[in-house]
């Protein structure tokens, strides 16, 4: 799905007004009668496909609802669960206690320390 915020150069809670000054903005630069640059005509395409559904409240309102689901099932996809997280951390606090033990005893190696009292 394209992202037409993108497109046009501004957020997801931009104004009408906001969407009409970039519309126009990107016009001066990409119309085909004014740019000269290679695939002028695409670029062209999009920003008018994407001025055409934000600048219509109804259009926008179903792109947004669309853009939600699919990001609600990139979501579903790669979930960080509970359990991955408590694992990761249980892992770091394995290692780091690991570290500390062998550090402790690289200590008491070096300065002579023992631990029989």
């Amino acid at each position: 799905m394209k992202d037409y915020y993108s497109i046009l150069g501004i957020n997801e809670y931009a104004t009408t007004d906001e969407i009409k000054m970039a519309f126009r903005r990107l016009m001066k630069i990409w119309h085909p009668d004014i740019s000269s640059q290679t695939g002028s005509d695409e670029r062209f395409k999009e920003i008018v496909e994407a001025y055409e559904i934000l600048n219509d409240q109804y259009e926008r309102n179903k792109y947004d609802e669309k853009r939600k689901e699919i990001d609600l099932e990139a979501a579903e996809e790669h979930p960080t669960t509970l359990f991955g997280c408590l694992f990761i951390t249980f892992l770091i606090i394995i290692s780091l206690s690991f570290v500390v033990y062998i550090a402790f005893n690289v200590y008491t190696i070096l300065h002579g320390v023992s631990n029989n009292r």
